[in-house]
Formats: structure tokens, sequence, C-alpha cells
């Protein structure tokens, strides 16, 4: 058996199986905030389940439906209700009383009037959606005015009996608040968790790195070229994570509600400085490997990689200082002008870096207050989802940008037009079906619609559905047949703990949330005495049917093309680049004031790295709108929109190196840096003018203007200047973005004008 050549005597730093969890629960949920909601859900549920039931006894109501009336108010507010100020979630909790109980009695009072109940549940569905612009306050009272007249729908009682139940809501909302002011949120500790799992992210990263290093050997057997490409796709896969989760907490940081000072940029600094070190760490690794670097250099590079794993970024110094003195006695260090020599200084440069973001994050976490809002962070306020928003903006400017923008829409009305015309269209197909459970139709439309965006979305959102409801149907007619009714207080803990894991679920993986359901709505009808081995195959075909005619009223009525999304997508990143291009020579494209007593330096590095993030955001935003929903091998419109990717992508990257490297922009630019600076954004002004138009436009084809003379000239003039380095990278980054969206435009069929030229000076890493 061939040995394997190593130099890494230093085994990785073990975790324990504890801590590993940990560290994975932390990544994949930064500051916990789906298991924080989890976590109320499993305690305020059964806390409104026994108020319920208690005051059920009281009025002489039976107890399943104190229960049930009990729990619905309990979850749906744990679950829609998020807020920073526990003040706020406190009263917006308690404010939707009224909307549930008046929704609850209407439904019971319009039981004689079915069609009136019916027409009604369509207008009930369309301010659901209308009011997701109306302001939190509006959409919470929209959510939940919709869930008590499904109550009083499926619930045929007696209006006598409407004090009782409002009172059971009241307890119900009451016990909730409680729970929520016992759990209420620790930011110190929050920041300290979702640190802890962006820190996970990155030692995946660094993991995945060093299992490149070690299977880079070139020209070896197939089969160890195939482990070589199953580590780089593995390390690309671990930065596209932590890009993700870097991007995530961000955006938590931004989204807080505590006003922006001195801490709260330090935070967005130091995970942007933490991120970019680790990325460029694993980017360069990655390059060593795919260029062939020779094994000693490989070696030197794990065994720096190895140190900071083992001991930590605080030990980056010590990293980079092996890497280097290892290198020093390679063949390859002679040349001190090759692509190698290059990628080794900045590897060892990014691993100082790490070490003094490792010890600034150890100074903040000591000097930050433990309560108060001088903790800039919060985590009950998530992103789309819990995660960077995805295809909603870009939904936004396609519905208020084109053909349907005379009729003054917004994405939320369309989308309550589309569940609005859907259920009108479900509702007397699902009563043919089922006339006693039409109603799985209707929710069938809100599900579907709910949360997405796109075509995409909403098929993939169907079908999380249909395989949940599959799967959560065999649990649950098991369940139902072992336990019966016999059984309820081992019902109750069950039902309560899979609402409990639902909620985690829902904002992640949705058929989870669906399985979950559906093996509670089986005890529910078990209990109720409707219960058939039937009543999961009708719920799933009339929960498809609404799916069904939603998509498809979605791309009838006020219809989207998916070609002219992707196109707002591309300008969106585009316009990004162009902010971030004027920002490296100091120019701000907008009317952003700062405040009086920050330093210009401060300003411009806090403007460098925020330009270099809406690229990031833009970059994520185009990757939800280029998912297809089927991949041809032949590539077609997915072979075009993966060469656009990869431009926009790199434009991204050489942003985002530029403002790592460069800390700010430089002060007083050579005039022929600032020309190219200007010429390249007005190229990609007109390039995303052109794109956004489309290919049949009448629009002249935008004219791409190459800046490679300008930027040499740049480089010349700043020959002996104290900043000569910083002129040199930023005419760098310039030129490499010229570089990507040069390819772009000849794609798009712009008139690309010049050729690009890399003088003397420009280090291409």
């Amino acid at each position: 058996m061939p040995r394997t050549e190593t130099t890494n005597r230093t085994a990785p730093r073990r975790r324990t199986r504890t801590q590993r969890l940990t560290d994975r629960a932390l990544a994949l949920d930064p500051g916990l905030v789906k298991t924080d909601g989890a976590l109320r859900t499993l305690v305020a549920v059964p806390a409104g389940m026994a108020v319920g039931y208690a005051i059920a006894t009281a009025f002489g109501l039976p107890a399943i439906l104190g229960v049930m009336i009990g729990a619905m108010p309990a979850f749906i507010t744990c679950l829609v209700i998020v807020d920073p100020s526990t003040g706020r979630t406190a009263a917006r909790t308690g404010a939707v009383l009224v909307p549930f109980v008046v929704a609850l009695a209407g439904s019971i009072a319009l039981q004689p009037f079915r069609l009136l109940e019916l027409v009604l549940i369509v207008v009930l569905l369309f301010v659901q959606f209308a009011a997701a612009s109306w302001g939190v306050w509006a959409a919470d009272a929209a959510i939940v005015g919709f869930a008590g007249y499904l109550c009083g729908l499926l619930l045929p009682l007696p209006e006598t009996s409407v004090v009782p139940l409002g009172l059971v809501v009241a307890g119900s909302l009451a016990v909730t608040i409680v729970v929520r002011l016992l759990f209420r949120p620790d930011p110190h500790r929050a920041l300290l968790r979702t640190r802890r799992g962006f820190v996970a992210r990155g030692s995946d990263v660094l993991e995945a790195a060093a299992a490149v290093l070690a299977a880079g050997a070139v020209g070896a057997a197939a089969d160890d070229q195939r482990a070589r490409r199953r580590a780089l796709r593995r390390l690309g896969r671990a930065r596209d994570r932590y890009h993700e989760i870097a991007l995530t907490v961000d955006g938590m940081l931004a989204a807080s509600g505590v006003d922006a000072d001195t801490t709260a940029e330090e935070l967005h600094r130091l995970v942007f400085d933490t991120h970019f070190a680790i990325d460029e760490l694993g980017r360069s690794a990655g390059a060593l490997v795919e260029q062939g670097a020779p094994s000693d250099v490989r070696h030197a590079a794990l065994r720096a990689v190895t140190l900071v794993l083992r001991h930590g970024g605080s030990h980056g110094q010590e990293a980079a200082h092996t890497l280097i003195a290892r290198y020093g006695i390679t063949a390859s260090a002679a040349d001190d002008g090759s692509r190698t020599t290059a990628i080794v200084r900045r590897m060892a440069a990014e691993f100082a870096d790490l070490r003094s973001a490792g010890l600034r994050w150890r100074e903040l976490r000591d000097e930050l207050p433990r309560r108060g809002a001088g903790v800039p962070f919060a985590t009950p306020v998530i992103l789309a989802g819990g995660r960077p928003a995805g295809a909603v903006p870009v939904v936004a400017d396609a519905v208020a940008e084109g053909p349907w923008r005379r009729w003054h829409l917004t994405a939320s009305l369309r989308t309550a037009v589309h569940a609005a015309i859907a259920v009108a269209i479900v509702e007397p197909l699902a009563l043919l079906l089922d006339g006693s459970r039409f109603y799985w139709g209707v929710i069938g439309v809100m599900i579907v619609l709910a949360g997405t965006n796109t075509t995409h979305e909403r098929i993939r959102k169907g079908l999380h559905r249909g395989v949940g409801t599959v799967v959560g149907g065999a649990v649950g007619i098991v369940l139902v047949h072992l336990l019966g009714t016999t059984h309820p207080w081992v019902t109750i803990v069950l039902v309560c703990v899979l609402l409990a894991v639902g909620t985690y679920g829902f904002g992640g993986v949705y058929s989870v949330w669906a399985a979950c359901l559906v093996v509670v709505l089986c005890q529910v009808y078990a209990f109720s005495g409707t219960f058939t081995d039937s009543l999961i195959p009708m719920r799933l075909a009339e929960n498809l049917l609404g799916a069904a005619v939603a998509v498809l009223v979605s791309a009838v009525v006020f219809p989207i093309a998916t070609r002219a999304v992707i196109r707002r997508a591309v300008r969106r990143q585009l316009v990004a680049v162009r902010a971030f291009v004027l920002a490296l020579v100091g120019v701000e494209d907008d009317d952003e004031a700062d405040a009086a007593d920050t330093t210009e330096a401060d300003r411009a590095s806090r403007q460098l790295r925020a330009r270099s993030r809406a690229v990031d955001a833009a970059t994520y935003q185009l990757d939800a709108v280029l998912r297809p929903m089927v991949r041809f091998p032949t590539g077609g419109p997915a072979r075009a929109d993966a060469r656009t990717r990869t431009s926009l992508q790199a434009a991204a990257t050489f942003a985002r190196e530029a403002a790592g490297r460069l800390g700010s922009a430089p002060q007083d630019p050579p005039a022929a840096l600032c020309g190219a600076a200007d010429r390249l954004a007005a190229s990609i002004a007109q390039l995303a003018d052109g794109i956004v138009a489309g290919p049949r436009s009448a629009t002249p084809t935008a004219v791409w203007v190459r800046v490679g003379d300008q930027l040499d000239e740049a480089v010349a003039a700043a020959s002996g200047r104290p900043d000569e380095r910083a002129i040199e990278t930023a005419a760098h980054a310039l030129g490499r973005i010229d570089e990507a969206l040069a390819l772009l435009a000849d794609r798009h069929r712009a008139t690309v004008v010049g050729a690009m030229s890399v003088g003397p000076g420009i280090i291409a890493v």
C-alpha cells in the first residue's frame, strides 16, 4: 500500500461529541433563533391547552374544544409574532385577541349561510396577503383573524358559546404573554452563540481546506484525482455555507433595531474581516492545488492550517510564521514573483489578520454590557425565513417596474390577488371531492403562496408539502392505531413536542413542519371521532389540488416572466458593483450622511465593507432566482445563466478581496484611477440598463469601454507614493472587475471597446 507523504505531525484539535453537536446546532441556527421559537411553542401551547381545558370545564363546554381553542392562539402568536422588544411582543400578542374572537364569532354566526361563509374565506385570505405591506400590526391581525375564522368554520357550535370561547382565547393569550416574558431573549448570550456558530462554520472551511491540501497531488492515480475533486467540491460547499452565515449574521446585526454606534460598527467590521480571512484561506488552498503547487508547498500550507484548527485563530501569527519559514526552504520560494509565492504570502497575511480579529472578538465580548439596549444585537429579529433575503426584493422590482406598473401593484397585493382567485376556483372543486373538508384545498392555496415569490419556490414548497403529508400520514396512522384515545396525556405530550419540532423546521425544511402537523392532525381527528385511514390520502389530494391551482393562477394572472426576474436580479448586482467601484476611489453613490465625529478614514473603511456586503447580498439574491426547476445536462438557458453567475460571482469576490485588503479607499487617488472608476461605473450602468430592457428592446446596444490603459497610467503615477501599494491594489481590483464584467457584456451583445492591460505591480492572486 503506498505511503502517504505528509509533514503534518500535529493532530487537529479534538472536540468532544457534545461540542461538535453544539457547534453544529449553532451553525445551522445562528443565535438559536429557531430553537428559541420551538422552545416558546413547547411551553406556550400546553399552557394555552391547560387554560382552555379549565375554562371549558367551568362553562360546561367539551374539554377537547377548550384544549383545541386554547392551543390555537398560543401556537399562532408564537409562530408569527417576532419582535426584539419584549414590550412590543406582549402588546402585539394581546392585540390579536379582538380579531381572533371577532372572526371566531362571525364564523359561528354565518354557519347557516354557507355561500356567504365561502365568499368570506376568499376575502379574508386576500386581506391576509395584502396586509403584509400594511405593517406588522395589520399583518398580525389578518393572520390571526383568518385562523380564528377557520376554527369557527370547523367547529359547529351554538352562538351562546362565543363568550366562553372568547374567555378561552383571552386566557390562552395571557399565559402566552407570561411565557414570552419569562423566556425573553438575552441579546448578550445570543451574540456569543452567534459568534460560536460563525466560528464553527469557519472551522468547516479550514477543515475542508486542509483536506484539499492533503489530497492535492497532481498527476496522481485516478482514485486520488477523484478524491481531489471531491475535496475541492467539499471546500466549495463549505465556503458557500460560510458565506451564507456571514450574510445572516451581518443582517441580524443590521436588523437588531438598536441605533448603530461604535460597538455595532465594530461587530460589522469583525464579521466582515473574519469572513474575508477564512474565505481567502480556503480560496488560496484551492488555488494552490488547482495550479499544481509542489507537495512541499502544500504541506507547508497544511501545517499552518492545522495549527489554527488545533489551537484556534489566536495562533494565527504562529501559523503565518510557520508557513513563511517552511515555504522559504522550498524550491518554489526562489521565484519571488511567481503566483505560488503571492498566494503563500497572502495566506500568511490572512493568518495574521485572523489572529487580530480573534483577539478583538474576545475584547469586545468582555466590553459588551450584559443587559439592555447597549448590546447591538437581538436574535428575535430574523431575516427572510431566518436567512438572507433571496428573491423577495427582486420580485418586488419586477412588479414595480414590469408591465403591470400602471396598476400600482405591489408584490404583496399581487400575491393577494392570486390567493383570492385561486381560492375562488378551488372551493367548488374541493366541495365536489369532500364537502365536509373543502378547507384543505384552501389551505393548499395558502401554504403555497405564503412566503414564496417565484414559480420555482411555489412548486418546491408544494412538493415539500406533499412529501411531508405522506410521511406524516404514515406515522400518524400508526400512532393512532397504537395509542387510540385511551392515553390522552401521552397524546398531549406528543402533540406539543411535534408542534415545537415543526416550528423549528418551519423556516428551514418545510417538509418537516408538514409531517409534524399531519401527525398532530391525526391525533386531533382521532379524539374528535372523525378519523379514518382514508383521511390522509384525501387531505393530500386536496392540498395538492390547492397548490396546483395556486401555481397556475400565479403563472396566468399578472404573470412575470422568469427571464425578466433574472434580468432584474442581474441588474441589482450590477448596480451594487457600480456603487463599490465608485467607493473604491472615495466617491459616494448616494446622499448618505455620516456622523460628524467620524474620521474620514473610518467612513471610507465602513463604506468599502458595506458596499462589498451589498454586492454579496445581491449575489445571494441572484442565486435564489437562478435555480431551475429541471437541470438539463445539455445546458440550454441554464448554461447561459451559469456563465452570467460566474462573471457576477467573480466580480463579488474581487470586491470582497479589495475591501478586505484595503480597509479604506486610497486618499487622494491619481486622476487616472478616478477616471478609470468613473468610466467603469458608466459601462456598468449601461450594461445594467441594457440587460433589464431585454434582448428585443429598442434600446441602443450598450458600449463597454475597457479601462486597462487608464489603470496602467494610475499605477505608473503612484510610483514612489507612500500609498503606492494601496493604489496598485485598487487598480488591480478595478481591472479584475472590468475583466469579469466585460465577458458578461460581450455575452449580452454589448460593444466592447479596448483591451485589458495588466501593468507592472498588479499581481494576480
